[in-house]
Formats: structure tokens, sequence, C-alpha cells
């Protein structure tokens, strides 16, 4: 019977170790792979570019009035933050003028409107992450519209139309902030300076045609909201898995 009982004791206190052991194991911390990190978006400005923009715009006469338009562009990317692009633009504003002179007995009175604004510009720009501040310059053209009366003293008055398209170019400047891959926003600062106009100006059975000189001013503050698509020259990074 002792000897039983001493094998019974032995085969516990096996049984009990081997469960204690077993628990120990348990509670051993366990180590798990970190998770994925994203690592972060490289913020390439490369590729082409639509959007629309709005804003206010004023003459040189003080007159304000509404602008707002869309624009198409390219940017490149190089050095690695310059950035060089170029970009078409078109705007319709609200911007109009009126007034009237005399001189030596003849009377014009009357006004204009400025239809449109229309560009073709470069762009320069130096960039830090996410952000980029650039130099923009080109080629402009307005459509302008008016028409009033013009009285002769001693003979009466009659109406006067006119229509041209002015030429002349743009300087400005902005800043854009690329809030994700794919989009910007931006704020945009130009000024317009009109040389000429090529148009009309007619009276009742007389009409006037072609190139009239003119020194007209126009700036114009506006917001800017861009789409990029892919550079179809390049690839930019994707957002890469990092351990």
């Amino acid at each position: 019977m002792r000897h039983m009982a001493m094998k019974v004791v032995s085969a516990a206190a096996l049984s009990l170790g081997l469960t204690v052991a077993a628990s120990a194991a348990d509670l051993r911390p366990a180590y798990k792979a970190p998770a994925p990190v994203a690592a972060p978006y490289n913020y390439s400005w490369s590729g082409f570019y639509i959007g629309g923009h709005a804003g206010v715009g004023w003459s040189e006469g003080d007159d304000s009035g509404f602008v707002g338009g869309g624009q198409i562009g390219y940017n490149w990317q190089f050095a690695p933050n310059w950035v060089i692009g170029i970009e078409g633009d078109f705007s319709g504003t609200s911007l109009s003028s009126g007034g009237g002179a005399s001189v030596a007995g003849v009377t014009v009175t009357g006004g204009a409107d400025l239809n449109w604004l229309a560009s073709v510009r470069g762009r320069l720009g130096y960039t830090w992450d996410h952000f980029m501040l650039y130099f923009t310059g080109g080629g402009a053209w307005a459509d302008v519209s008016g028409g009033g009366t013009v009285s002769v003293a001693g003979l009466g008055s009659a109406a006067w139309s006119a229509s041209g398209t002015a030429s002349g170019w743009v300087l400005g400047g902005g800043g854009e902030w690329m809030f994700a891959p794919n989009w910007t926003f931006g704020v945009e600062y130009l000024h317009y300076e009109f040389d000429n106009i090529n148009g009309s100006v007619s009276v009742p059975g007389f009409t006037v045609s072609g190139n009239f000189g003119t020194d007209g001013s126009v700036d114009v503050v506006r917001a800017r909201l861009n789409y990029k698509f892919g550079d179809w020259f390049g690839k930019g990074a994707p957002v890469a898995a990092r351990y």
C-alpha cells in the first residue's frame, strides 16, 4: 500500500508540474509584427490640371465687379523644388464703367462693358512639401463693348456704339496648397495692361473700324480650385507600406 501511495503522489506531483509549466508558457508575452505604416505621400506638382476660379476685379477708374471662369495648364517639377508651367484661362466679368466728356461743343456720354478676359501665361514656382509660391506672366486679351449718345451743339444728338477685342499683357503671382494628391487650392493676383483695341465705332449711317489706341488696365484677385491628372511624361511616387 505504501509503495502504491508513493506512486500516486509522484504521479500527482508530475501532473501538477506539467500544469504549472503549461500555465507559465501561456503567460509569456506574445510578440506580433507591427502594423504597416503608410509612408508620407510624395506631393508631385508635375502633370496636367483643369479647374475654376472666382474673384473680384477693378479697372483704373475704380469700377469693380465679379470675375469668374476656368483654367487649364501643365506643370513640370524639377531640381527638385522648382516648378515651371504654362496656363491658359478664360474669365467672364461684370466690370463696367460710364461717364461723359465735352470738347468744343461736342458732348459724348455713355459706358463700356468688359465682357471677358483671357490669357496664356508662363509660370515659375518654388515648392516645399505641398505648398507652392509662383510668378506668372504672358499675353492677354479682353472683349469690350459700349454705347451712348454724342451731341453736337446746334445740330442735335445721335446714338453711338462700339465693340472690339483689346490685346496686351498680364503679370502676377500667387500661392497654392495641394491638400490632396490630385487637388490644389490657391489665391492669385493678376494685373492686366491693354495697348490697343481692334474693333469699330458706329453712329447712324457712319462706322469707323480699325485699331484704336488705349491705356486701359484691370486688376484681379481670385481664388482657384484645380484637379491635377497624372503626369503623362513621368510617374509620381505612390503611397508605400513601411514596416
